[in-house]
């Protein structure tokens, strides 16, 4: 089941719009000017979701990406290091194997030439066969003129060679030939040596190549590995933890659309899923304050009807009760001026005219204080004497049976301006807060029975303070005091909206409730209504209302 959101910002001006509509058929439309923090929804102000602070999905997705081409750059460059390497062991390795090749032929030069002096050497013409021999040396010492110069040996006895091959030329001897055999002889010998020595350093090399050569294969796929299992781990990780939180999204979702209105959603991303846990997160809170406002709305309705009715049958049960009255006061009278004029024979016995004219007197008071209270108010701001409004309130509760035996003192500030303001919400304010305070004066001793209610000016506010000796509260219990459904009362004696609802109903009219308590002291209710308060431009109860006029948040 999708459950439909939208959040919608409008920049202009000072403020901010926002909408919510709900599946519910619920929809609100509020205004706000001041911090963008904040939301009224119901003519209440709520935080309102914040922008993600943090990087978005987006962002991370770049910085995986970016973070995946610095891991395969640096590899490469690892690899592209040791490649290097080899390149320099394979040319090491040609170099050794041209001059491997090269001290062969030399080999094979030699030999050559030792077969040639050899056979010079046997012949008996000496002269055709030391043009032979001294072809061959020639041959190999010009061989010889290709090797490393770091063998200086082998240079000394390609010189010597070469010296006796001129010699022989020019006066041929079996002596000379026998020097340039022994010469030979010892070039092979250094030859011999330089040809091992070049096979070992070939061995080394090939060695270290396959060593190197293992060692970056290895080294290459275990970077592979570990860098697959890293970022394997990591975006595991990533779609793990996001498709954990968007799953407890939805399931919150759903469970607030099922009525939850419990413990918030903890925002653990600052990402767009963080901004949704937040929605979601203002979706329950919009909707329970709108849900509250439904409630209130439902109850002031119902507040209204049974006023109006108790009015109704209040006019009734006066006029009905005032012929009768005016009868009895009217007997009554004429029985005191009788008495008065002694010709009344029971006067001073049973005749006792004035008690009957002070009762009739309190019905009619008690009927015209029951008629006035319940009198239809204006739905709109209008001039209020919170004094009166006080005293009236006092007069109409007196007859309850909860304040039976409870002694009222007031203290009401005679020079207490009037106040711009609704007479229901504060009316119904006044009732609450005194059902509540008779409420904690039960099994209290007579004593202790008192209500004290006071009214006075500060700064720019009207104060009415409403203060019982009875039970009190603890810190727990007075934190938890405006929250919804939480009630000290016994099962059916109460629901838990009293005092939210209350603090609601004055937040409509720009006024504050305050509520401090302790234990076995009793509790003081103070309420501040604004002596200047610039109403809404439209009726706050309506659900939606300008934040900027609640001046006392």
């Amino acid at each position: 089941m999708q459950v439909p959101y939208r959040w919608r910002r409008k920049a202009g001006g000072d403020g901010m719009e926002t909408g919510f509509p709900w599946r519910l058929g619920l929809a609100a439309t509020v205004k706000v000017s001041a911090p963008p923090e904040t939301a009224a929804v119901g003519g209440s102000i709520l935080p309102t979701p914040r922008l993600s602070e943090g990087m978005s999905l987006r962002a991370k997705g770049l910085i995986a990406i970016v973070a995946l081409i610095l891991f395969t750059a640096g590899v490469g460059f690892f690899t592209e290091g040791e490649r290097q390497k080899l390149l320099l062991a394979v040319d090491e390795l040609e170099r050794v194997h041209r001059e491997e090749e090269q001290l062969v032929q030399i080999n094979m030069s030699i030999a050559r030439a030792l077969l040639a002096v050899n056979s010079a050497y046997s012949a008996e013409e000496l002269t055709g066969a030391v043009q032979s021999a001294v072809f061959e040396v020639d041959a190999t010492r010009n061989l010889l003129e290709g090797l490393d110069p770091v063998h200086p040996r082998v240079l000394m006895l390609s010189h010597a060679l070469q010296a006796i091959a001129l010699e022989l030329i020019s006066a041929p001897s079996r002596g000379l030939l026998g020097i340039a055999r022994e010469d030979l002889h010892e070039l092979v010998t250094e030859l011999d040596s330089i040809t091992h020595a070049a096979r070992a350093r070939k061995l080394m090399l090939l060695n270290d190549y396959r060593a190197t050569y293992d060692r970056v294969t290895l080294e290459a796929l275990a970077l592979a590995v570990l860098g697959i299992v890293v970022m394997g781990a990591v975006i595991a990780k990533f779609f793990s933890r996001m498709t954990w939180d968007i799953r407890e999204v939805e399931e919150r979702a759903m469970a607030i659309v099922g009525g939850y209105r419990g413990k918030a959603l903890e925002v653990t991303r600052k990402d767009e899923i963080g901004g949704l846990m937040a929605a979601v997160n203002q979706m329950q809170l919009s909707l329970r304050e709108r849900e509250r406002h439904i409630e209130r709305a439902r109850r002031e309705q119902f507040h209204r009807e049974k006023m109006a009715a108790v009015g109704s049958l209040a006019a009734q049960l006066a006029h009905e009760i005032n012929n009768p009255i005016a009868a009895i006061s009217g007997i009554a009278s004429t029985m005191r001026d009788v008495s008065h004029s002694h010709q009344c024979t029971a006067n001073g016995r049973a005749c006792q005219p004035g008690m009957i004219l002070e009762h009739t007197q309190r019905i009619a008071v008690i009927t015209r204080q029951l008629a006035d209270f319940t009198r239809p108010r204006p739905q709109g701001f209008e001039l209020l004497d919170l004094n009166q409004l006080v005293r009236t309130t006092r007069d109409f509760l007196a007859y309850d049976h909860r304040f039976r035996n409870i002694a009222f003192h007031l203290s009401l500030d005679p020079e207490l301006p009037a106040v711009r303001s609704l007479g229901d919400h504060l009316t119904q304010t006044l009732m609450n807060l005194l059902i509540n305070a008779a409420d904690a004066l039960k099994g209290c001793p007579p004593e202790r029975r008192r209500i004290d209610l006071a009214t006075h000016v500060d700064r720019n506010c009207a104060v009415i303070t409403i203060a019982d000796q009875g039970k009190g509260m603890d810190p727990e219990t007075q934190a938890r005091a405006f929250d919804e459904y939480f009630t000290t009362k016994p099962a059916g004696e109460g629901s838990g909206l009293g005092l939210a609802l209350t603090r609601e109903l004055m937040r409509e009219i720009g006024a504050t409730l305050e509520l401090t308590s302790a234990p076995d002291d009793g509790a003081t209710a103070v309420v501040r209504v604004p002596l200047e308060y610039r109403p809404p431009a439209h009726d706050p109860r309506t659900g939606a209302a300008d934040a900027s006029a609640y001046p006392y948040h």
